[in-house]
Parts: C-alpha cells; sequence; structure tokens
C-alpha cells in the first residue's frame, strides 16, 4: 500500500474510534478527563489530514512561470503640452 493509502486508514480508524461507545479512558469512570483519549485519537487525525493535504498538493503538477512584462520608458522630455481641460486658459 502507498503512503497515502495508509494515511487515509489511519484517518477512517481516527473516527471510527471516536465515534465508538468504547474508550480507553471511559467517561463513565473518570468523567470529563474521560475525553482526553478522544482529544488526543482527534489530535492524531487532524495532523493525519495534514500530512494527507500535503501530499496532495507535492503530486500537482508545476505551475507555469509567469513572465514578466518589461517596459521600457522614454527619459527625454516631451515636446508636447498635456492636453487642456474645458475652461482653461
Amino acid at each position: 500500500m502507498t503512503k497515502q493509502k495508509w494515511i487515509i486508514l489511519g484517518i477512517v480508524l481516527c473516527c471510527a474510534y471516536i465515534i465508538s461507545p468504547l474508550d480507553i479512558l471511559p467517561e463513565m469512570f473518570i468523567g470529563p478527563f474521560g475525553f482526553i483519549d478522544d482529544a488526543a485519537v482527534l489530535a492524531l487525525m487532524v495532523s493525519l489530514i495534514k500530512k494527507l493535504w500535503g501530499l496532495q498538493v507535492d503530486c500537482q503538477p508545476e505551475q507555469k512561470e509567469m513572465k514578466q512584462a518589461v517596459v521600457e520608458m522614454d527619459e527625454s522630455p516631451s515636446k508636447v503640452d498635456p492636453p487642456k481641460l474645458n475652461g482653461e486658459s
């Protein structure tokens, strides 16, 4: 299996653990501290998603390089007066 498929399998297993009623630290016995294992699995799942996203970005074809246009300007002063607005003399 490829690395991408292993990561997807890990994400699916994390989802299954979070949804399932079975926990390593059950909330029934230790109260709110029982959510620690769920939070850890959720953090693992987020890191796997980031890793998968990074693999997908690396696989995309490279974008074409943008060419920059260079405009040369004449440094000599203009001999033509700028157009006048209506009402100016």
